[in-house]
């Protein structure tokens, strides 16, 4: 089970604080080495901050940080993106650092279960919604299906969506690898969307996500008894992702590579064609340290 998108408004104990330091320094303490930087306000806000980790020499987005502003009475706001819940070491720290906080209101957080060889999968939700285990008072919730769901034998994956966004609560179930472009993935991923829209989000969602994931849906309770360990999920998805890259430059620029080769070695190749950064398919997996080594990070 892991939180997959935090978002948190609070209201600062003056107009003077600067809130996105603040932030800053609560990050360090449950991220590591995270950087800040001033970004241009959003939604409304007079002052903004972005956050970053650093990954193979390049700096990684991982949230930002809003305050101020006549729009929102002066409250400020705090979002960490996927990347950016995922190497949070202990949420208990989040946790009570907002305890510290006045008006603390969760407007979203994303609790996200992963079944690596598909133990659960989008045939199992399908049966579930049919037999009405997504009922929530008297009838099923809208669903849609966007995804590869006409072909006999589905390539590039399948999405079952249950619920409504507008009504602060939905499910997504969709099929992971083959979304990341291993087409023979069994790998599924369920997501739980929890926004304020009529609710209050309590703040042990932080520390108890799999208690809220399950209480979303009938459907839902037990699954995380048969879940994998966080880490295992990280380098899955590092994994196909890596080969699924491997397999685009081999088939765009192969040939070019084997050209080189012939009067160059392996290593003048590589110093020739590298540089610094991470491919954007790669941030969530290098932030999480898949990819290792720790002079790099």
């Amino acid at each position: 089970m892991a939180i997959d998108w935090f978002s948190v408004t609070f209201l600062p104990e003056s107009h003077d604080l600067d809130v996105g330091a603040e932030c800053w320094e609560l990050l360090k303490r449950v991220i590591g080495a995270v950087s800040g930087a001033e970004a241009p306000p959003t939604k409304g806000y007079d002052r903004g901050v972005k956050f970053f980790v650093r990954s193979f020499g390049q700096m990684v987005n991982i949230g930002r940080c809003d305050w101020g502003g006549a729009l929102h009475q002066n409250r400020a706001r705090l979002e960490l993106s996927g990347s950016g819940s995922r190497v949070v070491k202990h949420w208990w720290g989040v946790l009570d650092w907002l305890e510290e906080q006045r008006e603390v209101k969760i407007t979203r957080v994303d609790l996200a279960l992963d079944f690596l060889e598909g133990e659960f999968g989008i045939k199992d939700a399908v049966q579930w919604l049919k037999d009405g285990l997504f009922n929530n008072g008297g009838r099923n919730p809208r669903h849609s299906t966007p995804g590869d769901w006409l072909s006999e034998q589905p390539v590039h994956g399948r999405t079952l969506e249950i619920g409504r966004r507008e009504n602060g609560k939905m499910l997504r179930v969709y099929e992971k690898g083959r979304q990341l472009g291993r087409q023979d993935s069994e790998w599924v991923r369920f997501e739980v969307e929890i926004r304020n829209n009529d609710r209050e989000i309590p703040l042990d969602v932080l520390t108890n996500p799999g208690r809220y994931f399950a209480g979303a849906y009938k459907a839902l309770q037990g699954l995380s008894d048969h879940a994998p360990a966080r880490i295992a999920t990280q380098q899955k998805e590092g994994q196909i992702s890596v080969e699924r890259m491997s397999e685009v430059v081999r088939t765009q620029y192969g040939p070019f590579l084997h050209v080189l080769r012939a009067s160059m070695t392996s290593d003048q190749v590589m110093e020739a064609l590298s540089r610094p950064g991470v491919p954007r398919r790669l941030e969530r997996s290098a932030v999480a340290h898949v990819f290792e080594p720790e002079e790099c990070v």
